[in-house]
């Protein structure tokens, strides 16, 4: 009996390997993804691009915990958590036998050490924890203390920009001294896959970590980010390519598989197409980050006054964006308000005439504009241009790379303002034009108490009465950016392709290419 029973195990050991085989058989090894931009360094607590986060949040970097689609917080490398009631004291249980790329088990050593990086790293999580630090209590628990409550510090740690991923303890005592950035050959997580290679200027490789131990239902869809990851596929290769004409030549010549950040231009001719899939979600706002040490608060205002938004969108977003004031997404309704919405973009010429007369701003001189290259912003400047010489300014556009751009806003002497884009945030305090250190510098004294009262706050509804005095403030009277709107993003993909998720970005962790 025993014999047999074993002759049945191994057989059924045989056919699952052989139907998997089978499976793997019947898709590619690569998916090929043009983006159009790449980071400064792929380090995630320093590196805030859209790009870099939405590549490697999740994929090769993980984080204790992440968003689920209601905005919910799920477990991801702690398997559990407690709060206090006043949300002051915080514990993590660790998932035990997480293994790190390069073998490594994690433990709460590598724990601590990336999140007082990450909170020395991002000032608006620092300012709200004070002198707290994370501790470990043993190998598989961590915790975090303070003197006043932090109800948004879980979803900080599970949606910053600045994203709160697990390194191990040798990656973070490997920082460079020269950039403050992990080397690239300390990018080591604990997601699906690997770092493998940057060639600058031309792609970004990651491969599947075949020691990867994943949580959640094998056998239910992904909750956000939050669940089970398969990593069907062996290898993700992210093509820079910077023109969106070329990105849409590259996916109907079957180049690339996906492709992001397509204009509208493009959609009625793959819509029609049933060989390709379509697709477009609001992703985030569309701003000028003033530089608040070179602009006074009328010069701020009065363009604000004077901006018409569907004249400055049209030219860049076509039909893929929306006139919404509100700081956050309209997916968050949690967090909306219209608070101040009627200063936004208001077309009304004679009243920006009325707030630059009050202006110290030195007419004869141009207003100095960061932007960079690849998404067409300086389309919309263009037009900006326009609108404010009639307030008898005029502007010149510093037009750089992304890498030059993030160096460059550091230092408050070289503009007055930059074009950005902001991606969704699940808490208005990781906006980062708000914080007092980020480029931009609001370092407003009534700004940055209002954000402490909102940080600290002991109840969501404390909290969102302070963001309401914020955005209604910023649209009033400090005005840290022109806010321009929402941008859509729109991307297509080979019919061929499957299991990919979609939520703030897409992401390929259960991703399939037909062959």
């Amino acid at each position: 009996m025993k014999k047999i029973l074993a002759f049945v195990l191994c057989m059924m050991l045989v056919l699952s390997a052989f139907s998997f085989a089978s499976a793997e058989g019947e898709y590619k090894d690569i998916i090929n993804i043009a983006d159009n931009d790449q980071g400064v360094s792929y380090d995630l607590h320093k590196d805030t691009s859209v790009n870099v986060r939405n590549m490697l949040r999740g994929t090769v970097f993980e984080q204790l915990v992440t968003l689920k689609a209601s905005g919910e917080i799920g477990p991801e490398l702690a398997e559990s958590y407690e709060v206090n009631e006043n949300s002051s004291a915080f514990v993590f249980h660790l998932r035990k036998g997480v293994k790190f790329h390069n073998g490594k088990e994690m433990t709460s050593a590598d724990v601590v050490a990336s999140l007082n990086r990450w909170l020395d790293s991002f000032s608006t999580a620092k300012k709200m924890v004070g002198d707290a630090v994370f501790q470990a209590d043993d190998d598989y628990t961590v915790s975090l203390t303070l003197e006043n409550s932090a109800i948004m510090l879980l979803d900080m740690l599970a949606g910053a920009a600045q994203a709160a991923v697990i390194y191990p303890s040798e990656s973070i005592e490997n920082v460079s001294a020269d950039t403050g950035f992990l080397p690239t050959e300390w990018l080591i997580g604990t997601g699906p896959y690997m770092f493998t290679a940057w060639a600058v200027d031309q792609y970004i490789q990651l491969d599947r970590f075949d020691d990867y131990v994943p949580y959640g239902d094998p056998d239910q869809e992904l909750d956000g980010l939050w669940g089970y990851k398969h990593a069907y596929t062996k290898t993700l290769k992210y093509w820079i390519v910077k023109d969106a004409a070329t990105r849409f030549n590259g996916l109907m010549s079957g180049d690339y598989d996906f492709v992001i950040k397509l204009t509208d231009d493009y959609l009625p001719v793959l819509e029609n197409n049933p060989d390709y899939t379509v697709y477009s979600q609001q992703t985030g706002m569309i701003s000028l980050v003033w530089n608040k040490h070179n602009t006074d608060k009328y010069l701020r205002l009065a363009c604000q006054a004077i901006a018409d938004a569907d004249e400055l969108n049209t030219v860049n977003y076509g039909s893929l964006y929306d006139t919404d004031p509100c700081y956050m997404e309209g997916g968050q309704p949690a967090w909306y308000t219209t608070a101040g919405g009627e200063y936004f973009c208001q077309k009304n010429p004679e009243l920006a005439k009325e707030l630059m007369a009050q202006s110290s701003w030195d007419a004869s001189q141009p207003i100095r504009i960061l932007v960079s290259t690849g998404g067409h912003a300086e389309d919309m400047l263009e037009v900006f241009k326009q609108e404010v010489a009639e307030l008898g300014l005029s502007v010149t556009l510093d037009i750089v790379d992304r890498s030059t751009l993030t160096q460059k806003r550091k230092d408050d002497t070289l503009y007055e303002a930059y074009f950005t884009t902001f991606s969704s945030v699940p808490v208005p305090s990781l906006r980062n034009f708000l914080d007092a250190s980020y480029a931009g510098f609001s370092d407003d004294e009534h700004l940055q108490d209002l954000m402490k009262q909102m940080t600290t706050a002991a109840t969501r509804e404390d909290a969102f009465a302070a963001w309401e005095q914020i955005q209604a403030y910023c649209y009033s009277d400090y005005c840290p950016i022109l806010m321009m709107g929402h941008f859509h993003q729109a991307a297509a993909c080979s019919s061929k392709l499957s299991g990919y998720n979609v939520f703030l970005t897409t992401n390929f962790w259960n991703a399939r290419l037909e062959k």
